[in-house]
């Protein structure tokens, strides 16, 4: 479950893009696009762990952006070594 979380993350952030000096787009947005080959068997992953039962405890009082940073950001901790 932990390289689901941290994958389901990191595909939502990796879309950040400099469009200008300015200006951005992408990022931690909740938006996955399933089609791409790169998130290939992601989906699978995602209700196999029941992310979306989970998040519909929280959809009311946070985003599904911050609720994928959250959850890889908790994965992190509770998987390094010195966590105790």
């Amino acid at each position: 479950m932990a390289g689901c979380t941290l994958r389901l993350a990191g595909h939502d952030f990796m879309d950040f893009r400099y469009l200008t000096t300015t200006t951005t787009q992408g990022g931690s947005d909740g938006c996955i696009n399933f089609n791409d080959g790169d998130n290939g068997g992601l989906l699978d992953c995602i209700n196999n762990y029941g992310f979306p039962s989970v998040y519909a405890h929280y959809c009311s009082i946070v985003s599904l952006a911050d609720f994928l940073v959250i959850a890889g950001e908790a994965v992190m901790g509770r998987t390094s070594d010195t966590y105790n």
